[in-house]
């Protein structure tokens, strides 16, 4: 675990949020949806400069997306900080990221997902960043995930609901079983295949002590198990305190029960224990989950935000 954890402010009405691409192009009718309903929670919305820029693959070039990303984390008028999408890009900019003045400075409220999760990983271990990953400005705010999805992620960022569950009706979240136990950490959310693309860098945290929380989408079940045994003999995982497995979907249907199959396969004789079924991943129920925050698991599956 990095020596200090620094949790964000919530924000407040009138607060401006920026948006940022740092990763795939932008469809602008979409992100136009994610901007309008940010908007209708009282932020005061704007674009980085290069955000609907596209460059083959990628949201514009390198240096513009670093440009847009630091100026945006930087710039003490910006209260909050929105990426557009995932998609893929990231990792080429975390060499050329100044990671020492970000650790100087007071966080802001950062959301990103999928791609996005190298980032965010990236932010916590080199600055000890809490950052949020949920529903982006154009994947997700745009429709694609459900109103309590919604209410979830702005209860995070306005800090009238951070809990592990959806506050419209209460109901809490309980994890399923695969090996279970009680667990304790903090919890690191992730993409799978972004976390491993860290594997062997200085970005790659020391997960003993975490509750990794994992996700995937396109990703056939062959190509996740070759990811969850590069994860086993990084040997990064040896102190974890728990496994949870999120929602992993391949054309267009879920493959959570191979994941589970291979999971087992491979971390059939570690002590953690294994949890499924939290709302968490390329689907449109999605919880909102900190990168880096303390959470505890009870031996009945019950998840949330830990009290210590």
């Amino acid at each position: 675990m990095v020596a200090s954890t620094k949790f964000p402010q919530a924000l407040n009405p009138g607060d401006f949020i920026r948006v940022v691409s740092p990763a795939g192009p932008v469809d602008s009718k979409r992100l136009t949806v994610g901007i309008e309903l940010l908007k209708s929670w009282g932020y005061k919305v704007e674009l980085a400069q290069h955000a609907l820029e596209r460059e083959g693959f990628l949201a514009g070039r390198d240096q513009y997306r670093i440009d847009d990303l630091t100026d945006a984390l930087h710039n003490e008028s910006i209260k909050g900080v929105i990426c557009s999408r995932g998609g893929y890009g990231v990792v080429r900019l975390l060499d050329f990221i100044d990671w020492s003045k970000f650790a100087t400075i007071e966080p802001k409220v950062f959301i990103g997902f999928s791609d996005i999760s190298a980032f965010q990983i990236a932010l916590y271990q080199m600055c000890g960043w809490v950052s949020f990953s949920g529903p982006q400005a154009a994947m997700g705010l745009s429709g694609d995930v459900n109103l309590r999805s919604l209410d979830h992620l702005r209860g995070m960022i306005d800090g009238s609901w951070r809990r592990l569950y959806w506050r419209s009706n209460e109901d809490k979240i309980k994890l399923k079983p695969v090996r279970e136990n009680e667990a304790e950490g903090f919890l690191i959310p992730s993409n799978l295949s972004m976390l491993v693309a860290l594997i062997g860098t200085e970005y790659m945290p020391d997960l003993s002590g975490a509750l990794l929380c994992i996700e995937d989408i396109s990703e056939p079940p062959y190509r996740i198990d070759r990811m969850l045994w590069q994860l086993r003999h990084s040997r990064k995982v040896d102190n974890l305190v728990a496994l949870i497995i999120g929602e992993f979907i391949f054309e267009g249907r879920s493959i959570v029960d191979s994941v589970v199959k291979s999971a087992l396969d491979h971390f059939g004789n570690t002590g953690f224990p294994i949890w499924r079924g939290i709302p968490y991943g390329h689907v449109e129920d999605r919880l909102t989950l900190p990168v880096g925050i303390g959470v505890q698991i009870d031996k009945q599956g019950w998840i949330d935000i830990s009290e210590n």
